[in-house]
């Protein structure tokens, strides 16, 4: 039943993600946006299914969707993410086929992106590992004991999947031709998800014992000595 549902769900997000890039373009016929769509289900198609296999807890949580300690201010929040997601890929293709806001590309940054994109999306993929807690919003899990994560990658930041999704977005804009989204859109998106990081210190602070102080060791919320 775990694999269905992971197989049904990485269909529905290929399947959105491909909605959202293709609908503004003036057509279909976009090779560039198949081929990273093709890449992007087969690379998460067998990340998934070996979570699945050696880290089910971790998968369990990420396809969970009753959110019962769910904050109510954490719904807007997370309406504001996926309008900013959905906002973002749209503008990759206004960007490249109508706006065209900063240059193109040169030469050889479709591999560059590619590579970025990687980074972002096995920075996704350790998040996953590292935290079997790790949840598409905030939700003390107090039927699965949840405790606190401070090693790996959360020793270092406290919102890495946020960092992963970063680097995810703007890889991918930049194998598309969108050097704008790759740079400065991708800021933007990003600040789509400061909500939500607000929302998620101030209740696993309240309510998760020993976040508090983790956020005093940890100070930086996206990059180390940045943000």
């Amino acid at each position: 039943m775990l694999y269905l549902k992971t197989f049904i769900g990485i269909i529905f997000q290929v399947t959105l993600f491909g909605l959202f890039l293709l609908l503004p373009a003036p057509n279909w016929y976009w090779p560039d946006a198949f081929i990273w769509l093709v890449f992007y289900f087969l690379l998460n198609l067998i990340t998934s299914f070996w979570i699945c296999a050696y880290y089910p807890e971790s998968m369990e949580a990420r396809l969970e969707s009753d959110f019962k300690k769910q904050p109510k201010n954490d719904k807007i929040a997370t309406a504001i993410i996926i309008i900013g997601i959905a906002l973002a890929l749209n503008m990759i293709a206004v960007d490249v086929f109508y706006l065209n806001i900063f240059e193109a590309p040169k030469e050889g940054s479709h591999l560059l992106g590619l590579a970025i994109f990687t980074l972002g999306y096995v920075i996704i993929l350790f998040t996953m590992i590292q935290n079997e807690f790790a949840q598409s919003v905030v939700n003390i899990q107090d039927e699965r004991d949840q405790v606190l994560v401070d090693t790996g990658l959360y020793s270092f930041i406290r919102h890495p999947m946020y960092t992963g999704f970063m680097f995810f977005i703007s890889g991918m804009a930049l194998w598309l031709g969108s050097l704008f989204m790759a740079t400065l859109g991708t800021l933007l998106l990003m600040c789509a998800f400061i909500p939500r990081m607000i929302i998620e210190e101030k209740t696993l602070a309240n309510e998760l014992e020993g976040y508090e102080d983790y956020l005093k060791r940890v100070k930086y919320r996206l990059l180390p000595k940045i943000f």
